[in-house]
Formats: structure tokens, sequence, C-alpha cells
């Protein structure tokens, strides 16, 4: 059965500095109509660095909307024509201080795609160097060096609850079998 949906009339509600809001009339696949609000977002990049000795580095840092510190890989938001890969490694080294030699892509995620339609690419950094990290204006971020296998436990007990870091570790976690 086609349950395809085609955009009527497209409505924006809101524009803000990093999302906009929309209520959109659709007709559906059995012809009657109806209406889908979602955010639009232009998407983002995160990075799971682990080291030679096994310790992943991870940000935590406080997210309003849950009111709580929340544990992550690094991670931020596509600029109008950058690459994904480029975001990564600009995220990478704002964050944590690290400079990848390269990345291994993970992955392409849909973190909440019943109300958004944010891409969020996933990379792996194996090798890098380490310097200083330059977090945006107004980032307050802690920097976690943690063993890969205390990471993946903290994943499997809830402790990690943020989509993106829990999809980059349970991936890596395959990859090493």
């Amino acid at each position: 059965m086609d349950c395809g949906e085609k955009t009527k009339k497209q409505n924006l509600i809101y524009k803000g500095r990093i999302l906009e809001l929309y209520n959109d009339e659709v007709r559906l696949a059995d012809g009657s109509d109806s209406h889908r609000e979602y955010v639009h977002h232009n998407g983002g990049s995160s990075v799971l660095a682990v080291d030679g000795e096994g310790f992943v580095y991870l940000v935590e840092q406080f997210r309003y909307p849950y009111r709580e510190m929340i544990l992550e890989i690094p991670a931020g938001k596509l600029e109008i024509g950058e690459s994904a890969y480029d975001c990564a490694m600009r995220e990478l080294k704002e964050e944590v201080g690290l400079t990848a030699d390269s990345l291994i892509d993970l992955g392409l995620i849909y973190p909440t795609p019943a109300y958004t339609d944010e891409p969020l690419h996933i990379f792996l950094a194996t090798s890098f160097t380490v310097g200083e990290n330059k977090p945006d204006e107004h980032e307050l971020i802690n920097v976690k060096k943690i063993k890969f296998e205390d990471a993946l436990r903290m994943v499997e007990s809830n402790e990690i609850k943020d989509a993106k870091t829990v999809t980059a570790i349970l991936r890596y976690a395959v990859m090493k079998k």
C-alpha cells in the first residue's frame, strides 16, 4: 500500500537561528487532507574519537530541553554548504581539541523522525593529535576521557541517553568484534 503524502501548502510558522517550524497542509495517500507539524534543521555531524589506549572523548553539557547534564560525542550543526566530513572535523577540534588524520563514516541517523527532518552524520576517529579545545561562545562543556568499555556499560545502564552517542558506541562495539 502506498502511504506517501503530498505537500499541498508549506506554512512556515517560525524561523529561528538554528531551526524552522512548519505546519504544512498535506494530501494523504487515501485522498484525505491533514496537517504535518515539523521542525526543519540543516543537520549535523558527530564524531566518536577512540585513542590507541581505548579511551573515548566525550563532552558533557547542560541541555536545556531536558534540564540536565548530558554526556555526548562531539557534534555540531552543519553550516550551509559545508560537508558532513568537514563539519565533523571542525567540531572535533572545537569541542575536544582533537585534530583527526581522517574519519571513518559510521552512517547517517534520523534522531527523531516523527517531528524533525534533521539528518545526523556519525563518524569515527582513531588517529588524531591532541590539542586545546576552543568551544563556541556560550558553549560551556566538560571534556571527559572514558575507557570505551565503561562508555559501553554507561549505554547499557542508560546513563548515556543521547541517540547519536548511543548509536556511535554500539556501532563501534559491533565493528570491534
